[in-house]
């Protein structure tokens, strides 16, 4: 809003705060008016309300807009079995054994297996939910956790915004081949997938590391609840 002062002279409506009307030169007189006159004389700018008003809308529209993209996926119903955490390093071992002396092996590990397996991984590693929901020829992996900005400022290092990343992926001649990745319900795509990749790849760092038995993949068959793997010199 805005105060005009009209000149005695013209009538022009002069901004408050000049000494000489705009229009003719007259000296203003500012003691002849009162706090009545002022306000009567009050001036609504309705464009910089307007602009103001769309600003906003603008401003929620896009961050509803992001909210909505990014709002944490529901993790999927799988499988579970909480002595996974054992079995599947008993696999694992034995694998390590055959290899050493030059034999295949074929391992089956279950849905179930796997996602005890994976719950206690998540423990140890900090990362909320960690889950695998097996389907023919690809599987789904899903990761939930709580991202807390990195600051001095006290009550905001107290915020916790939920996350959740998952991807579809599957095995081609042994090689894993990825078919999606997404933070919340965000697709992303080319080498953006790699914030996704990367971050899995933290959590399974030392099972990647391994790259002798990794090399000795020949044959990876996934169905509905277990997935088969083949290694051999």
């Amino acid at each position: 809003m805005a105060i005009r002062i009209e000149c005695s002279k013209c009538g022009f409506q002069n901004e408050l705060g000049r000494v000489f009307c705009s229009s003719c030169g007259q000296k203003l007189n500012l003691q002849d008016t009162s706090m009545t006159d002022l306000n009567a004389r009050r001036e609504v700018d309705y464009g910089k309300w307007i602009r103001v008003l769309l600003m906003g809308v603008l401003i929620l529209s896009v961050g509803g807009l992001a909210g909505a993209i990014l709002w944490p996926v529901k993790a999927p119903p799988v499988f579970f079995e909480a002595a996974g955490s054992v079995q599947i390093p008993i696999k694992a071992k034995a694998a390590r054994t055959a290899l050493s002396y030059n034999r295949e092996i074929k391992i089956d590990l279950t849905e179930a297996e796997l996602n005890g397996f994976l719950t206690e991984r998540a423990k140890s590693r900090k990362a909320g939910k960690l889950i695998i929901d097996l389907k023919t020829g690809m599987f789904d992996l899903y990761a939930g956790f709580d991202w807390v900005p990195t600051t001095n400022i006290a009550w905001l290092a107290k915020v916790k915004i939920p996350v959740t990343m998952d991807m579809r992926a599957g095995f081609q001649a042994g090689v894993l081949m990825i078919e999606r990745a997404r933070v919340g319900h965000l697709p992303l795509p080319g080498s953006s997938k790699n914030v996704v990749i990367d971050y899995f790849g933290s959590l399974f760092s030392d099972i990647t590391g391994e790259k002798r038995v990794v090399s000795f993949l020949k044959n990876v068959a996934i169905e509905d609840t277990k997935v088969t793997l083949v290694l051999a010199p």
